[in-house]
């Protein structure tokens, strides 16, 4: 069968994202026959840029219209590169055609005995285990795979005129292919930021189907599979593949073990052999039938066929539940699986192996995704002992309410299915929490399609060279919980915490910490702190607190001194100027780094000058023009991991007054605040947009009430968060993220948080 592109866009061809494993098979199989072929990347995987070069193929690190030029015949582009990016609108100011991967692969499949595996589930591992059986059994196969296996080398290789391709539904280009012989995994709802009804999707498949020249072979077990089959092609035969009775090629007996999984196959009623393959799960011996009916649609008999299915399918694609180290007692398995049917078969096969606690770390992709499929997840990992959320991985969308992390966390918190459940803020912080805390004798296990990759290659390199050495620091207790240290009552633990006592022990750990790398923060009296359910890996430092005294009419304070002391002091002693401060708890530190202030007023305004400690543990003076002071903010104290100032003590302007003055002011500001005695709670959370309230955006973005888990929005104020007695760091988290966003998506402001600890 001959194809129109290929007829009309011969010539030079430039592929942009050239180094994804699809995008880089099209790329060798144009080159391979005889197009001139080029390509770029943002960030080239070294492997695949390696590969393409071998083959002939350059690679250019980055995007960059001068790329391109008239002669080019044609662009190909990756999802990933954006319309509106430079090079696709450089090519379409030189008239330069773009075509996307799916439409450049059906081409050069329909032009040649193509095997086209489509389908929800499965198909990088049964185009791997068909194009292995088919060069098993003597017929040297083409082949253009998402994956690869060692055995196989590459992701596309070019042998004889069958060609094994993994055809994608995603963009709806699964439409354009004309096979010979057309593979039907098990079709589940999924892609419908592309297709808006599940109808849509059963139309996509219906279309190659209808398309098929020689024979159909479709997974029995699924319900919409056979929906999409049900109208071959007069003289197409139609082969049905499955573990149910009304398969002609089907899987019996299963022996699930810690080695593998065993089974018997029948055809047509009989049985034929056994087969054991070395990784388990029932749904890789649905990949191995749908390989070896692939097989039989190509002229292969059965019996002829089923002796090489073991060793055809004894090694999984990359990422397919894939060990990447080893670490102590831990296993840590990468695994692709994205959609809920995916994750429950990768939780299942974890589980078989029998570990004395499973750890899953879980990357959810694509927004359109998430929000359509959410309140499916959480069964998923049923059998999970501790889930790790990471943020929902974008791919080439825009963020979408409803469908972001915070929203599938309270999917998962409704439904209580994992005993330990955690939202990361993003995978650096995952990977420091893990390494303190491997599953001792157990599994560590990653999912998702997304760069998650990049937290296995980590864990690799650290495997490989050896886990960080413990440290030693001075007077350093070890894993203290931070849950009774701040005003939410929860959270994790810090690696390291430090009471120190005076200016020497400050010193000394912080010259250690920045010797050995370790990050540092301090706590004040834990208000305006939220510490993530992960815990801190680093070192958290409190202040000692101290006794304010006058030197020159200057009010000197203890930056550990808590604000409350200080206030009762200036009280009793007659000092007037901090009253507008009465009940905004924390210490005389965390007032300067935040640069407190209520009812007009704010610390800075009071400073005479702040002594503190550089990261090397000398001893400065700030000077006025050092201070930075802004809305809720002071510059030279903002925190920086292992590197800001610590202040220690701070000198105050303030005013000789009565004390019984004093006491009238300070009752006076005290009655104009929100009461929150008796909650859990630690006020503003974000911090005023320019000339607005964040109380007044969040609550015109329906915050008021909202709720996940034990944290709450108040009833009486939209930008207050109540924690309760079984509220989580996580809880409180999802829901910061979640009033953000709604923040964003239903009143165009982008709100910046007042309580540290919080990453965006």
């Amino acid at each position: 069968m001959k194809s129109k592109w290929l007829e009309e866009h011969r010539g030079r061809v430039h592929f942009t994202g050239v180094c994804g494993v699809g995008m880089a098979g099209v790329a060798r199989l144009l080159h391979d026959a005889g197009w001139k072929v080029d390509g770029c990347d943002g960030k080239p995987d070294p492997t695949l840029k390696a590969w393409l070069e071998a083959g002939g193929i350059p690679v250019a690190s980055g995007h960059s219209p001068g790329h391109l030029d008239a002669s080019l015949a044609a662009v190909v582009a990756t999802p990933a590169v954006h319309p509106d990016a430079p090079e696709r609108r450089a090519a379409q100011d030189l008239g330069v055609p773009v075509f996307m991967r799916g439409e450049v692969l059906a081409s050069i499949l329909s032009a040649r005995r193509g095997v086209a595996v489509c389908g929800a589930h499965g198909k990088t591992t049964t185009s791997c285990f068909a194009a292995r059986l088919l060069q098993a059994l003597g017929d040297d196969p083409s082949w253009c795979i998402g994956g690869t296996t060692r055995s196989l080398g590459g992701v596309a290789h070019t042998g004889s005129e069958i060609l094994v391709a993994e055809a994608d539904e995603s963009d709806g280009t699964l439409a354009l292919y004309h096979p010979a012989i057309t593979v039907v995994n098990a079709i589940d709802p999924d892609h419908l930021d592309f297709f808006r009804t599940p109808d849509e999707l059963l139309a996509c498949f219906r279309s190659v189907v209808g398309q098929t020249r020689e024979g159909v072979a479709v997974c029995s077990d699924s319900p919409l599979s056979l929906q999409a089959v049900s109208a071959v092609p007069a003289g197409v035969r139609l082969l049905r593949f499955g573990m149910g009775e009304g398969a002609e090629l089907r899987g019996t007996d299963l022996s699930v073990s810690v080695d593998g999984v065993a089974f018997g196959v029948a055809w047509q009623g009989r049985t034929v052999g056994r087969v054991r393959l070395p990784c388990g799960g029932a749904h890789n011996v649905l990949n191995a039938l749908g390989a070896l009916a692939a097989a039989v649609l190509a002229g292969h008999a059965v019996e002829s066929a089923v002796p090489f299915l073991e060793g055809a399918c004894s090694e999984l694609p990359g990422r397919r539940f894939e060990t990447v180290a080893r670490i102590g007692s831990t296993e840590i398995i990468a695994d692709y699986a994205h959609h809920p049917v995916e994750l429950r078969a990768a939780v299942s096969m974890a589980k078989e192996r029998n570990p004395a606690k499973l750890t899953v770390v879980f990357q959810p992709h694509r927004y359109s995704r998430t929000k359509a499929l959410g309140a499916q997840f959480p069964e998923a990992f049923r059998g999970a002992d501790e889930l790790i959320l990471l943020p929902v991985y974008a791919a080439s969308e825009a963020p979408l309410e409803g469908g972001r992390i915070a929203d599938l966390y309270a999917h998962f918190r409704a439904a209580a299915v994992v005993p330990r459940l955690c939202l990361a803020q993003n995978m650096e912080e995952a990977w420091r929490y893990l390494r303190r805390h491997l599953p001792e004798n157990g599994i560590l296990l990653l999912a998702g399609a997304g760069d998650i990759i990049e937290m296995s290659e980590r864990i690799r390199r650290d495997a490989a060279t050896g886990m960080p050495g413990e440290v030693e620091i001075p007077g350093a207790q070890r894993d203290v919980p931070l849950a009774d240290k701040t005003f939410f009552g929860c959270g994790g633990s810090a690696r390291f915490f430090v009471d120190a006592a005076d200016e020497t022990v400050l010193a000394e750990v912080l010259k250690v910490c920045r010797e050995a790398g370790v990050p540092w923060r301090v706590l004040g009296a834990g208000a305006n702190t939220w510490a993530g359910d992960l815990g801190y890996d680093g070192c958290v430092i409190r202040l000692a607190g101290g006794a304010p005294e006058v030197r020159d009419g200057v009010v000197c304070v203890p930056a550990g001194m808590r604000g409350s002391a200080l206030l009762a002091w200036c009280e009793r002693e007659g000092w007037g100027g901090l009253e507008f401060l009465d009940s905004v708890p924390g210490t005389v530190g965390g007032w300067l780094a935040m640069n407190a202030g209520a009812h007009g007023g704010e610390i800075g305004g009071c400073v005479a000058w702040i002594r503190c400690l550089k990261p090397d543990g000398e001893n400065a003076i700030l000077s006025a023009d050092a201070w930075g002071f802004g809305y809720r903010v002071c510059r030279a104290l903002a925190p920086v991991e292992g590197g800001c100032p610590v202040a220690v003590s701070c000198g105050l302007r303030l005013s000789c007054a009565k004390p019984e003055e004093v006491r009238q002011r300070r009752e006076a500001f005290r009655a104009r605040r929100i009461p929150l005695a008796g909650l859990r709670t630690e006020g503003s959370v974000f911090r005023n947009p320019p000339g607005d309230h964040a109380g007044r955006v969040l609550e015109a973005a329906g915050c008021k009430g909202l709720r996940i888990g034990g944290a709450s929005v108040t009833s009486f104020h939209a930008n207050i968060i109540a924690a309760e007695k079984d509220a989580t760091a996580s809880d409180v988290l999802a829901l910061v993220r979640m009033m953000r966003s709604r923040a964003l998506d239903r009143e165009g402001v982008r709100l910046e948080p007042e309580i540290t600890g919080f990453l965006f």
